[in-house]
């Protein structure tokens, strides 16, 4: 016993180093810009046994917990992106992406903590090619250089009640971070060498415009969970927006030929007028036929119209629909390890919440999984592979290949409550 406590402590302590020493831009990221949903194993309609609850984002599920329990996620990515001008890039990412707790305790009560990534950015776009600037004094020419990086986590309390057959919760939900534009600006000025018949650079000027963004949004939701007496389980889940606050400080900076002495020009600091969320709800169906679960979910967040107080982008609805599937062959725990495993699979569209070339973005990605019981059950280690093609070159001019490996760390302990009060 003493053994295996060791090495969740390990478990826990390396995941945290590699975070911290890996993440790009917060300890919590995940894809880029527009993911306010992100493509976690979130769902409203499927409910597992005990700690595996903590996978879905529908806390009223969590009322059927029997013991304390805990959840950590992260993922490593891989991506290929190629614009329709057969332009490509290649990058990797490593994020943390999602912690929960559930403490269960009287007559099905349960209080939660939850922290997950809603919106990551982080986009570098360079101008390789240099545009003449119109009516400038001289043949004057600029290059720029824009950096986009921020996240908003979500970090909700959560308190639910559940029943025989039905289970509800309240939550209030903050939505924080950080988001941080540069955009650099070189200018340069040719003269004509009559000696060498070529073009001299005669100066050459940098500018640094940049702004931090700090945004907080506070919404109230819940969320719903019934068992049918036809074996099919119905979830749903909804928030709406209540308080937001954004503050903006900019900065706008010089420097001398080649960048050797930086003068700052302006330093203003300003609330954004009007940020706003969306009002987001989804619903979710599972049915178990045999060991087989099969699920169905959709999610819609009301985007279209709105300044979240990040940039200028325009926003659009965002929907996802997932259809998935589990077999879960558990039975005895003397039965084989093949057979104490959980096997996962799922496809999923979504649509962004923004547009490329005037065109919607969507999402397309192939999940499988297993879970590894660890522990007497009582800690599982989740490890899924999924295959996203984002956008298309031939539809918006913008296609991101992404190969990502997630890993799930779900624990449960009987710290507080006994097991068998509920004859479960």
């Amino acid at each position: 016993m003493r053994k295996n406590k060791y090495l969740k402590f390990i478990c826990l302590s390396v995941l945290t180093i590699l975070t911290a020493v890996s993440a790009d831009t917060s300890s919590f990221s995940a894809l880029s810009l527009g993911d306010i949903e992100p493509t976690l194993n979130n769902t409203t309609g499927t409910a597992y046994a005990d700690s595996l609850v903590l996978k879905n984002h529908n806390y009223a599920s969590w009322a059927y917990l029997s013991n304390t329990s805990f959840s950590l996620s992260a993922s490593y990515y891989l991506h290929n992106t190629e614009n329709s001008a057969g332009v490509k890039s290649e990058y990797d990412r490593f994020s943390f992406e999602d912690i929960s707790f559930a403490l269960p305790f009287g007559d099905r009560h349960f209080f939660g903590l939850s922290y997950y990534p809603v919106s990551i950015v982080d986009i570098t776009n360079v101008s390789d090619t240099e545009t003449l600037v119109p009516e400038s004094f001289e043949n004057t020419y600029v290059s720029t250089l824009e950096t986009r990086k921020g996240s908003i986590s979500n970090f909700s309390l959560i308190y639910g009640k559940g029943f025989d057959t039905f289970a509800a919760d309240i939550k209030g939900s903050f939505k924080l971070g950080n988001y941080d534009i540069s955009r650099r600006y070189k200018y340069i000025t040719y003269v004509w060498n009559p000696v060498s018949s070529a073009w001299d650079t005669e100066w050459e000027k940098y500018f640094e415009a940049k702004d931090k963004t700090q945004i907080l949004h506070f919404t109230l939701g819940g969320g719903l969970f019934y068992k049918t007496p036809f074996g099919v389980n119905v979830g749903s889940d909804f928030s709406f927006p209540v308080y937001s606050y954004a503050n903006r400080i900019s900065e706008f900076d010089r420097t001398t030929s080649y960048g050797t002495v930086i003068e700052e020009l302006s330093d203003t600091e300003n609330e954004i007028n009007d940020p706003e969320w969306p009002l987001e709800y989804s619903l979710g169906l599972s049915y178990k036929v045999s060991k087989f679960i099969i699920s169905y979910d959709m999610s819609y967040k009301n985007f279209s119209g709105l300044n979240i107080g990040i940039d200028d982008t325009k926003l659009v609805d965002y929907t996802r629909n997932t259809i998935g599937i589990s077999f879960d062959p558990r039975n005895r725990k003397y039965d084989p390890y093949y057979l104490r495993m959980v096997y996962t699979g799922a496809l999923s569209v979504e649509k962004r919440p923004y547009e490329y070339g005037g065109k919607s973005i969507y999402d397309i990605s192939e999940t499988l999984g297993f879970n590894l019981p660890f522990n007497d059950d009582n800690t599982n280690i989740e490890i899924k592979f999924s295959l996203t093609q984002s956008g298309s070159t031939d539809n918006n001019g913008l296609e991101d290949n992404i190969f990502r490996i997630q890993f799930n760390l779900i624990s449960s302990d009987r710290w507080r409550l006994k097991k068998e009060k509920y004859n479960d």
